[in-house]
């Protein structure tokens, strides 16, 4: 809103919108405070820069959920409406890594924080990083070529007698073209050429400028290689040609940068399908609760029933067959519990079915009802510790990661040990000059192109030196190996508890995995007695022969004995689950593998074009060859490869 006061304006902006300002331009200008009240008041634009915007996306690539493809979600209002879907475990692994653009995890971060979150992007949002990726770090080698025309007048008068009728005119061009490229070792090439014209009125045959215009051309190659600071192959892979102390932005490290995001990545995918297993196991387990709890409602049916027979024949109380009355109905409770699921999301089958469905990428319902058609494990499955330990020490992509970490502090520390050289130069330097009236064409004068000029070879210049600098005492050199040091050792530090960890989490499992079979032994052999003794104490009620609670007793502990032993046998396929977490082995268990997406047909047909730039080509230039970065299938060091051996694909 804006007003006026003593033949000034006011603008009062609103802390939401500048709409306010907009409102008061809109017209002719600002008027009066009473007019402004009338189209620009409160009441005129507040509904307008209060309420929620939204952006204005393209909606044909947001959302790929179909509101009309979904159904109603099952409740134990309509338990019998849903299909029932037979699902394997192979089978929920397969639609897992199928639907997972972003790789889920139990409790749904992906809504509270979406930047979090894994998704397969990343390993190639990494490679293609353009300030940290490979090739941002290999483009520092490319060539830069930069390049610039201005054309410029000056006229001007001046306090001199010479020139006080004329003045002083310009007219003056220049053109810069140049390109520069930077070697692996270090070396920087540079080639360019400045082009001046001048034409000014400081002409006098015999006396002033010798032509009206002239133009000045200068072609100048320069090589400088370092001898000391900055120098060599290993640490140009390593630093990058433009690296400064504490920042190092090599391709090595940009290639380590992008393993660890694999390792993530990997890491990710092994968890996602840990969870699925586990769900896959917890809905078992509901649907298996969830018969035991219908059975107990059975038998505490049929108990009140007897026991109503018994009342209304006057043999038993009021209050006995309202004992029998209240078991069913808490029966009725936990079976309603054990299928919906409790409001703090403890158990049943809805909620775990409902989780299995989002880890899968399923939608919300669509008609049917997941069931586990796998049984679980019951035999008895024993690792060996020490093969275990082993295979933990190796397989885990934790340590991998770690791994990574630590050689790139080793690389770093031979980067920053290079800034505690001194920076000597050799610089040399070759320049071609041309002068002449006009820049190609001549008049048959002396001088009269320049280009002419530049080739008869007469004006040529060379330079030849050396370049030192270095800070005195450099304190930030060695304070730069130092703070190398120190991450070093502490990446070790932690690769070392690390190590610690995961032997403690493979005992932790280990432990975890007999505990949970002799459990299930235990419950087996209680749920055996328990039905003996369920069987006994209804035939002698029967009869007559014992109390009301003593058969309601003997259900509740049937009902409980079966419960405990499937739970039991959950938590051992569970407990082998975590085992196989621990070895690292998880992923060969559920025979998944990583690996790179299949190449498109122009990459195919490129690959054995570019394959010589991968060969060492250190040893044509320098005295040693880098160092290895990594082992196994790709060690970053290949063998040389012949040229004549590779054909080129069109």
């Amino acid at each position: 809103m804006c007003y006026r006061s003593s033949g000034s304006y006011y603008l009062f902006i609103s802390k939401y919108r500048i709409l306010a300002i907009i409102v008061c331009l809109a017209g002719s200008g600002c008027h009066s405070h009473q007019h402004s009240m009338e189209f620009g008041s409160v009441e005129s634009y507040m509904p307008f820069v209060q309420q929620v915007e939204y952006p204005d996306a393209d909606p044909n690539q947001l959302g790929s959920l179909d509101i009309s493809q979904t159904q109603a979600p099952p409740s134990i209002r309509s338990p019998e409406e849903t299909e029932k879907w037979p699902l394997t475990l192979q089978e929920a692994t397969r639609i897992a890594l199928a639907n997972s653009e972003v790789i889920r995890e139990l409790g749904g971060r992906v809504v509270a924080s979406p930047a979090t979150s894994s998704t397969v992007y990343d390993p190639a949002i990494r490679e293609a990083d353009p300030r940290f990726g490979v090739e941002a770090a290999l483009s520092a080698f490319d060539a830069q070529m930069a390049g610039s025309l201005f054309i410029e007048q000056r006229d001007r008068q001046v306090n001199n007698t010479f020139f006080a009728s004329s003045g002083v005119f310009t007219n003056e061009g220049e053109f810069n073209l140049g390109i520069n490229k930077t070697a692996a070792t270090g070396t920087r090439f540079s080639m360019s050429n400045v082009t001046l014209y001048n034409r000014n009125n400081n002409f006098m045959p015999g006396f002033g400028n010798r032509f009206a215009s002239y133009y000045d051309t200068l072609f100048t190659a320069e090589a400088r290689h370092p001898l000391m600071q900055g120098s060599g192959v290993e640490y140009n892979r390593i630093a990058g040609p433009n690296g400064t102390i504490g920042l190092y932005r090599g391709v090595l490290l940009a290639r380590i940068d992008t393993d660890v995001t694999l390792a993530d990545f990997e890491a990710n995918v092994r968890n996602l399908l840990t969870d699925v297993e586990k769900t896959y196991w917890e809905l078992y387990f509901a649907y298996r609760d969830l018969d035991a709890k219908l059975e107990g409602r059975r038998l505490a049916r049929e108990s009140w029933e007897l026991e109503k027979r018994r009342a209304d024949a006057g043999i038993r109380t009021a209050d006995q067959e309202a004992f029998a009355r209240e078991q069913f109905y808490a029966g009725q409770a936990a079976v309603e519990n054990a299928l919906s699921g409790t409001a703090n999301n403890i158990g049943g089958v809805y909620k775990n079915e409902r989780e299995l469905r989002r880890l899968l990428g399923l939608p919300t319902s669509d008609g049917r009802l997941i069931v586990p058609v796998d049984e679980p494990a019951t035999v008895d499955v024993r690792f060996d510790w020490h093969e275990s330990l082993g295979l933990a020490l190796t397989r885990r992509v934790e340590l991998r990661r770690q791994q990574w970490t630590v050689k790139r502090r080793e690389l770093e520390i031979i980067a920053a040990r290079n800034f505690e050289k001194m920076r000597v130069d050799l610089v040399g330097q070759y320049r071609w000059r041309g002068f002449g009236d006009d820049l190609f064409g001549s008049d048959g004068t002396g001088s009269g192109s320049a280009f002419e000029s530049l080739f008869d070879g007469k004006l040529q210049d060379w330079q030849l030196g050396i370049e030192v600098a270095t800070p005195v005492g450099n304190r930030v050199g060695h304070a730069a190996v130092r703070h190398a040091e120190l991450q070093l050792a502490r990446e070790r530090a932690i690769y070392d508890e690390t190590e610690r960890t995961i032997s403690h989490e493979l005992r932790a499992a280990f432990t975890e995995l007999d505990r949970a079979y002799a459990v299930t032994r235990s419950r087996y052999n209680q749920r055996v007695a328990s039905f003996i003794r369920l069987r006994a104490e209804r035939l002698r009620n029967e009869r007559g022969q014992t109390d009301l609670d003593l058969v309601l007793s003997a259900q509740r502990q049937a009902v409980e004995s079966e419960i405990n032993y499937h739970r039991a046998l959950t938590d051992y396929n569970v407990a082998l689950v975590d085992v196989h977490y621990a070895r690292g082995t998880l992923l060969d268990y559920l025979d998944v593998s990583l690996a790179e997406g299949a190449w498109i047909d122009q990459a195919h047909r490129t690959a054995p074009r570019v394959a010589r730039r991968f060969r060492p080509r250190c040893i044509d230039y320098c005295m040693t060859a880098p160092a290895r970065v990594s082992l196994g299938e790709f060690p970053q060091r290949l063998p040389s490869i012949d040229p004549e051996s590779v054909v080129d694909e069109e």
